[in-house]
């Protein structure tokens, strides 16, 4: 169990940092939605947790466990996890949307 805390918290140190500089060096100037779903789209992708096995309580990033499911044992055994990063990244969408819509009207109301 304490091997299974520390690799969540290296992965999740590791995501953190590849976030913030995402955050910070792939800014598109002049298009603010599209920063907004860019950077969403991998908040989820890396952040969505999922079963790593039917039988065990354990998480792991959905993206690994599709993968690797995907990879040993075929492309319906990889649908387990898709579907629950799928719908992670349309949320993840929806909130960058929302984010931006919010932040529109705030630069345009202090510009009225």
């Amino acid at each position: 169990m304490a091997n299974y805390t520390a690799f969540w918290l290296v992965y999740l140190f590791a995501a953190v940092v590849f976030l913030t500089l995402l955050w910070r060096y792939a800014a598109l100037p002049g298009r603010p939605l599209l920063n907004y779903c860019v950077r969403g789209f991998f908040a989820a992708l890396m952040l969505t947790p999922w079963t790593a096995n039917t039988s065990d309580p354990f998480l792991a990033p959905a993206l690994m466990v599709m993968t690797l499911d995907t990879i040993t044992l075929g492309a319906q055994a990889g649908v387990r996890a898709f579907v629950p990063l799928f719908l992670a990244l349309l949320l993840a969408q929806l909130v960058a949307f929302i984010l931006w819509l919010r932040n529109r009207r705030k630069l345009s109301a202090a510009h009225e």
